[in-house]
């Protein structure tokens, strides 16, 4: 190197002058800015003209076609999606109108309650009409492609190509990587509890058309029909229109940018996360933290009840642990499995054995659709061994009579002499694991009656590879 060059120092992380010459006057690459021009070059980025995207009428038919497919319960007009697919080139022909002049008005949506998953709860669930659902559907693919771009990797809830196999597959690679610890944070009513001014101020940093922050305030303070009567919305987002999920990303998206920001791992689907850690001591921290900017921050009540620091293989999370690394169905969801399956296999509900076994079947098939990741070899047999026991017991209780069960029992092959002395309970439960009526209604009866085994998909689970 010649006398009087400039090299750069690593460690002082600036040029350093070499050799007798005075110091090269090296100023800044770029001039400086003022916090005053961020802020208006911030202001000329947002997106303009974002309600035409929504009134579009190409947009408006595909919206229409969504709302149609899903069907779904009238609204407070009593207007199904038959009905309205009657006229529905004139019902859009008004949309595209309103919408147009800014005279569109929201009507209350109609309280339904839901089950609960794992409570005696029920969910409120608030149904729009027909019309309203169309334009909250317009209005979430719209804000789709505005801020798809801006949500996490972490963030798997309601978005195209994201699954909660995923969520769960991705919250396993953090336990592989060590991360064995879990804040779990429970969100108390959030659907019910979400500020409408926040969920305002965020569309408005994104975007300067006042024309659609002011239709989704309308959608906001609709109001809801409760018995009969209509009562305000001055906060939360109706769960059951189709803009309500996008809305809820838009509001919790601050959470998983807050997280990414203080370098936590964690997996969201909804409102429902863990943040993992690998020590007690930080997930410790990481909870109190959190709730704190949940509550003080974004106005959102954390449920400290539900809320825990614990092991990740103790936390359940979409039904789901992660145990011993691998992918186990958490106590909560197989008993809310068994729950569904006795309700399935009621002794004196009056069905026909096949009507019983095709219903359970449908409802087998949607549940191991899901729980199918599951990477324990046992589970769906122990599951399997259940449901036979609930339906021998649904059988025998159809036959009634002892003398019919001998008479089955010598169709099946038993001697005919052994068949008479043998004399079964049929309205006993302790029935079920006699060895005679195991023989009878064994698997290839089962199998022959469209009887749906989980225990077939357990190979095909322990290949399963996941998107990435």
């Amino acid at each position: 190197m010649g006398k009087g060059e400039i090299r750069d120092d690593p460690e002082a992380g600036a040029p350093r002058r070499v050799g007798p010459f005075p110091a090269l006057a090296i100023g800044p690459p770029f001039p400086v800015i003022s916090d005053d021009s961020v802020s208006r070059r911030k202001e000329t980025m947002k997106i303009e003209r974002v309600m035409e995207r929504v009134y579009d009428r190409g947009r408006l038919h595909r919206s229409w076609l969504s709302v149609k497919s899903n069907a779904g319960a009238a609204g407070i007009d009593y207007v199904t999606v038959g009905a309205f697919a009657e006229q529905a080139e004139e019902h859009l022909d008004r949309i595209h109108e309103k919408l147009q002049a800014g005279t569109y008005r929201f009507k209350p949506v109609r309280r339904a309650e839901i089950p609960k998953p794992g409570s005696t709860k029920k969910r409120p669930l608030g149904i729009p009409v027909v019309m309203d659902r169309i334009v909250s559907q317009s209005l979430h693919t719209v804000l789709d492609e505005l801020w798809e771009a801006d949500f996490t990797a972490s963030n798997f809830g309601f978005r195209r190509g994201k699954s909660q196999h995923q969520a769960i597959e991705h919250m396993r690679q953090a336990v592989e990587d060590g991360y064995t610890w879990c804040a779990s944070i429970d969100l108390q009513g959030f659907f019910d509890e979400i500020p409408h001014d926040l969920i305002l101020r965020l569309i408005r940093r994104k975007m300067r058309d006042e024309r659609v922050v002011t239709l989704i305030a309308r959608a906001l303070k609709a109001g809801v029909q409760v018995d009969g009567k209509i009562e305000k919305t001055t906060k939360g987002c109706p769960q059951g229109s189709p803009v309500s999920p996008m809305l809820s990303n838009i509001v919790l998206n601050e959470l998983d940018q807050e997280l990414e920001g203080r370098g936590h791992r964690y997996v969201r689907w909804a409102d429902d996360f863990v943040i993992l850690l690998r020590s007690e001591r930080a997930a410790g921290r990481g909870m109190e933290s959190i709730t704190y900017f949940l509550e003080e921050t974004l106005g959102l009540p954390v449920n400290r009840d539900k809320s825990q620091v614990a092991r990740v293989q103790d936390i359940a999370f979409l039904g789901f642990q992660i145990f011993r690394k691998k992918i186990r169905i958490s106590p909560q969801a197989q008993k809310r499995f068994k729950d569904r399956v006795r309700q399935l296999t009621r002794r004196n509900n009056g069905q026909s054995m096949a009507r019983n076994i095709h219903d359970l079947s449908e409802y087998l098939r949607g549940w191991v659709g899901y729980f199918g990741i599951q990477e324990f070899r046992t589970i769906f047999g122990k599951l399997d061994g259940f449901i036979r026991c609930r339906l021998r017991s649904m059988q025998l209780k159809k036959w009634k009579k002892p003398k019919k069960f001998q008479r089955m029992m010598i169709l099946a092959g038993y001697p005919v002499e052994e068949a008479k002395r043998t004399w079964v309970k049929m309205d006993r439960w302790q029935s079920v694991a006699r060895l005679p009526v195991r023989f009878v209604l064994n698997l290839k009866w089962f199998r022959r009656r469209g009887l749906l085994f989980l225990d077939d998909f357990t190979p095909q689970n322990l290949k399963l590879t996941f998107a990435r």
